[in-house]
């Protein structure tokens, strides 16, 4: 849990509204700012809701590319598929 956000350029009625927020609840502009992040952000769905599903779809779609590829060049050398492709023969 060690990592540091620096905000630049933070409007100063915006500093002075987080400095009398945390104030009122006696903790320091960082434990308050710490609070009002995780508390908008608590209910927002994740970034990657399922990564694991997302990594799945695409390995299958690139296994299919690789089957067609695999099938029509098998056993020929790059060479021979690199002149195919650019239409030397």
């Amino acid at each position: 849990m060690g990592s540091t956000l620096t905000i630049r350029n933070l409007d100063e009625s915006i500093k002075q509204k987080l400095r009398m927020r945390a104030a009122s609840r006696q903790r320091s502009m960082e434990a308050e700012a710490r609070e009002i992040l995780s508390a908008s952000l608590a209910g927002e769905p994740s970034a990657f809701p399922d990564a694991d599903a997302a990594v799945a779809a695409r390995r299958r779609r690139i296994e299919e590319v690789v089957g067609v590829w695999k099938e029509r060049y098998a056993g020929k050398s790059t060479d021979v598929i690199m002149r195919e492709l650019r239409g030397d023969d």
